[in-house]
């Protein structure tokens, strides 16, 4: 199978989640422009973004059928927002803790998780802004597998089929994940 763009990350995650989840209130932690966020509430759950940068969703996007769908301007606001870096206290409120590429939350999503008995899925991409030094010869997806083991979780890991860092890791204990 043909791999697809990186920019397909979004539509590729939101069928993995729906498909391995129960719906649920999840925070989208470093969310960017929202587009994530957006697909998993057309698909009934209630999503908010968490990331310092206020963005708002594209005019645009295409779907992985390549067909263009136009967003309006009332749905380009319809997803909730919360503009501050993300904090361990602010799971509370969600079932579910979700990092693509989220930029120095990763450790701190798992950490939050533990703290908040809460689950996560993340596609972590590099090191950028992350508490840790990086030594040479140590693999960063190993790295934050092995530090959600030594807290507790048990870890699931899988691929996504587009061009990149396509490899999610997640946590399956609770019963959230659908079988």
């Amino acid at each position: 199978m043909r791999r697809l763009s990186h920019r397909f990350r979004f539509q590729l995650l939101h069928n993995w989640l729906i498909n391995h989840y129960q719906l649920c209130k999840a925070a989208d932690v470093g969310g960017g422009k929202g587009l994530l966020a957006y697909l998993l509430n057309q698909s009934g759950w209630n999503v908010t973004i968490i990331d310092p940068v206020t963005q708002i969703l594209p005019r645009t996007f295409k779907d992985l059928h390549k067909t263009r769908t136009t967003l309006t301007p009332d749905k380009r606001k319809d997803v909730k927002r919360i503009d501050k870096p993300f904090e361990i206290e602010m799971a509370k409120e969600f079932d579910l803790l979700v990092g693509l590429h989220a930029h120095g939350s990763n450790l701190k999503i798992i950490d939050a998780c533990k703290e908040y008995n809460k689950e996560f899925v993340l596609l972590p991409c590099c090191v950028i802004g992350e508490p840790v030094e990086t030594k040479p010869g140590i693999n960063w997806l190993e790295s934050l597998v092995d530090y959600a083991q030594n807290k507790g979780f048990e870890v699931g890991r899988t691929k996504l089929n587009f061009a990149g860092q396509d490899t999610i890791i997640f946590s399956s204990a609770s019963g959230k994940l659908q079988e």
